[in-house]
């Protein structure tokens, strides 16, 4: 897409997240939508969804002149060490604060479509990641009886599709960064503008200042706290369990599976080493407690009917390994910062992880950032440039991962059927990745 062309297309219901998300994945497509609409969502509110995807210019002729830049990022996760790292090489000052007291990452698998793949190739780290998961060329969807409903190839663009351990991931950004620009074991309380620049002021007691704050803090975001309000994360309906199991067999080389029951859903993703990630879901209330026989019983209970190896890889999970989540995200913010803060990944803009791409969306917000701040003279400027660019674009993938995760969701039996063939149709007439806007995006 060219740079500051507004192309109008039509999207279906689409699928695809630091607290231990594995971000799973359902194509996202841009023809069919129609289908969706015809057949489920005729004089409802699913109905169809038209969408400009705007890549506005990426210079401006505002923010030409050089100053010498200073930038405290809080938060060193996936979003945080991939915005430092892309200031680094942009040559600005940056320290990462983060409240955990090791630079480590917790969780399961990530996956990575080709619009972050490219930018971290940009950054000289994607042989590196590479190096480290698994590439994948095919997303297959499947019924609980192991019955292909469809699948698309995932090939055609620049850079590869990828799995791989989300604390994988994590260490290859940290090993890239200078040590003395990450600070750990600091929580931050707060922060204070002033024609300076900003202070950031932590629980130790510790003060810092810079020109500029950005929040890279999580959903449950300090710095977004403070400039919007505190409030709750949005509970959209299904808990996610996810595990890491060795590779017991059954799996297809370079194929990531999604099967569809109802109100449920079972995903499989090879991360590399002869790892497998897989995630399970099932609609219930919110923060159910564990049932007695533990984690790993009550997901083996839930899907021990289903294909093989779906039952095998549950068995094959050490039952401390399991994690166990509520699927939430926010509404999207009107505005992201004020003056020289800003917010970035899910702190900006969190999302249920149907689509895959909540990394991804972090890992873009880094480029587009060290981009309007490389040779800008105004940090809040260059912010708010940022901020203008990725606003409608991330709020559209965060709407479009709900959508994707309410219809997967489904259980009735009069309408899973139709939602199944109709999965079938997008997927065969899905004119291919590399025509996709969302994977060909450029950063």
């Amino acid at each position: 897409m060219e740079s500051g062309r507004t192309t109008p297309i039509e999207i279906p219901f689409i699928s695809g997240g630091k607290s231990g998300a594995t971000a799973y994945c359902w194509p996202i497509h841009s023809r069919m939508g129609h289908v969706w609409g015809k057949v489920f969502t005729r004089g409802t509110r699913f109905g169809l969804i038209r969408s400009q995807f705007v890549q506005p210019s990426r210079r401006n002729p505002s923010l030409k002149t050089s100053m010498s830049k200073k930038v405290i990022i809080a938060g060193g996760g996936i979003g945080g060490l991939a915005a430092a790292l892309a200031l680094h090489r942009a040559g600005i000052d940056v320290t990462v604060y983060e409240r955990a007291p090791e630079f480590t990452e917790v969780g399961a698998g990530i996956s990575l479509w080709p619009n972050a793949t490219r930018v971290l190739q940009s950054l000289g780290m994607l042989a590196e990641v590479l190096s480290r998961g698994a590439v994948f060329t095919r997303f297959d969807l499947k019924r609980s009886d192991g019955k292909l409903i469809s699948g698309i190839p995932m090939t055609g663009l620049s850079t590869p599709s990828l799995c791989l351990h989300r604390a994988d991931l994590h260490a290859a950004l940290r090993g890239a960064l200078p040590p003395a620009c990450l600070v750990a074991g600091q929580t931050l309380n707060s922060f204070s503008r002033d024609a300076s620049g900003v202070v950031a002021r932590f629980a130790s007691g510790l003060e810092a200042r810079a020109d500029g704050l950005i929040g890279a803090d999580g959903i449950n975001s300090a710095v977004r706290s403070q400039l919007h309000g505190a409030a709750d994360p949005v509970y959209r309906g299904y808990r996610i369990w996810r595990g890491i199991a060795r590779d017991v067999g059954g799996t297809d080389r370079g194929h990531i599976t999604e099967t569809w029951g109802s109100g449920y859903r079972f995903g499989i993703m090879p991360i590399g080493q002869h790892r497998i990630c897989w995630y399970a879901t099932r609609n219930a209330e919110s923060s159910e407690p564990d049932v007695p026989g533990g984690r790993k019983g009550e997901v083996l209970g839930l899907f021990k009917n289903w294909h093989h190896p779906i039952p095998a890889l549950i068995e094959a999970t050490p039952p401390g390994d399991i994690i166990k989540t509520d699927a939430c995200d926010r509404q999207a913010l009107r505005k992201w910062g004020e003056g020289c803060v800003t917010l970035l990944g899910d702190a900006a803009h969190p999302m249920t992880p149907n689509v895959g791409q909540g990394a991804c969306m972090a890992i873009e917000d880094a480029a587009c950032l060290a981009k309007m701040l490389t040779g800008a003279s105004d940090m809040g400027a260059a912010f708010r440039a940022y901020e203008a660019i990725r606003q409608r674009r991330t709020a559209f993938v965060a709407r479009q991962a709900r959508r994707i995760g309410m219809i997967g969701q489904w259980e009735s039996p009069w309408v899973v059927p139709g939602r199944n063939f109709v999965a079938r149709l997008v997927l065969l007439l899905s004119p291919g990745a590399r025509h996709n806007p969302v994977y060909a995006y450029e950063a």
